[in-house]
């Protein structure tokens, strides 16, 4: 026990899980969900009950649809929603902002910390807080029904880092002692590049357009069937543009094969990208969507591959095929993407990339 105050922001999978595990370790806990009804029904136990990878009964001080109720006199504050969702939650946090807190974006997608850092800008909000991201969610979970989630797995090891990188070592300091599966990268400019999903999702559901829209439609296992040959080759040609990002920045990027092969300790460096993803067991009964109108698409585009490409426009590094995705996205999916996070909304246009690494450093 830290004798922390953790204010969890966002009452979904991810949001109750990290709840009721705080919970179950010892943490004082609050839980921001904009449903009333859902408030008012985990506030009839003030617990969250975990399934499987996480297993007990987590106890939480209170539930509230009030967020600033929630964040008052917080020590950490964790939003975990929807990347779509991190504008407007983020401008309804930064009035209740106290000097002190610490915010973590979890996770941010691409740019997440740098559009909160901006927005307190916009806001004029001065107040002396902690910044910082994680690239990927800490668990696979699912809710049940509010106040009680499944969790299929938990990651033995997620990236953070703080905006500036000077912040580092408080970030760490307020969430490792707790979380200990947290661990800190360098810089923001990290964890938003160590973004998989930007790769994963967004290219290959579009590549897999003509088969999702096909009647009578067929299920199909989204990684093992979906990510063929070509779609594979396709996944590794934006891979190459996301390392060439990093290394314009100083950044020593692995394959996105490689990280794949460490986070699910299967397959090896022999194997082509489509022979690890295509043949692991981790990836068995993970099914296709019906229709390319999801997450995969209205979000992982503007908020994972729109920042990328404009993180190689600052660094001068061409981002092609990156680019096509997101060209043929708003072809179809037209007013369902948002601006998404561009260098104009980042606060980043006409900045040097000098000038944009020494705001990253701190």
């Amino acid at each position: 026990m830290s004798n922390k105050t953790w204010a969890i922001i966002g009452g979904g999978n991810g949001g109750q899980t990290m709840a009721g595990h705080l919970g179950l370790l010892g943490e004082k806990v609050r839980l921001y969900k904009r449903s009333q009804k859902g408030v008012d029904k985990i506030n009839e136990t003030k617990q969250i009950i975990l399934h499987h990878a996480v297993d007990g009964i987590g106890p939480i001080e209170f539930a509230t649809s009030d967020i600033g109720k929630a964040m008052d006199g917080a020590d950490v504050i964790m939003l975990i929603l929807p990347s779509d969702q991190h504008e407007s939650v983020a401008r309804k946090m930064i009035p209740h902002l106290q000097d002190g807190q610490v915010v973590l974006i979890h996770p941010e997608e691409s740019c997440g910390a740098i559009q909160f850092r901006h927005l307190m800008k916009q806001m004029g909000c001065n107040k002396k807080v902690v910044v910082g991201a994680t690239s990927t969610l800490l668990y696979a979970t699912r809710i049940e029904t509010d106040g009680e989630c499944y969790v299929n797995g938990i990651k033995p090891r997620v990236p953070m880092a703080a905006l500036p990188a000077s912040d580092n070592e408080k970030l760490k300091e307020a969430i490792c002692d707790v979380l200990p599966q947290f661990f800190l990268y360098n810089n923001v400019l990290e964890t938003s590049i160590d973004n998989l999903n930007a790769l994963m999702h967004s290219g290959p559901i579009l590549l897999n357009t003509a088969r999702i829209e096909a009647k009578p439609f067929v299920p199909y296992q989204y990684y093992i069937e979906g990510i063929t040959p070509s779609v594979a080759k396709f996944i590794e040609k934006t891979d190459v543009e996301r390392r060439a990002i990093a290394k314009a920045f100083g950044i020593n990027q692995r394959k996105l094969r490689d990280e794949y092969i460490d986070m699910y300790q299967y397959g090896n460096t022999n194997m082509s990208l489509y022979e690890v993803v295509s043949t692991n067991p981790g990836y068995k009964n993970l099914m296709i969507t019906s229709t390319i109108h999801n997450r995969y698409c209205i979000e992982d585009i503007p908020y994972s591959l729109v920042p990328l490409c404009a993180l190689g426009d600052l660094a001068g590094v061409p981002t092609p095929c990156m680019d096509a995705v997101v060209t043929i996205g708003r072809a179809i999916l037209e007013d369902e993407l948002d601006e998404g996070r561009t260098l104009k909304n980042l606060g980043l246009e006409g900045m040097t990339k000098e000038e944009f690494l020494k705001y990253i450093e701190g």
